[in-house]
């Protein structure tokens, strides 16, 4: 299964990915945080034009939460 993610063949899930910072003894949050850019990056393909617009609207957004 993790080849399979490794290979670009299977998205990881969250829970893979806390289990996989745990096996490497890597920072869970980096781990994390590397898969939800890749995650935002997947949604934004495609979105050039507004791609900077969107990020800048959920980073204002983030600060009312």
């Amino acid at each position: 299964m993790y080849s399979k993610i490794e290979r670009g063949e299977r998205p990881a899930k969250r829970k893979q990915v806390v289990a996989l910072a745990q096996l490497l003894s890597t920072a869970e949050n980096e781990l994390l945080t590397l898969w939800l850019a890749d995650k935002v990056m997947e949604v934004l393909d495609g979105e050039k034009e507004l791609a900077g617009k969107v990020l800048d609207f959920a980073k204002e957004n983030l600060n009312h939460m």
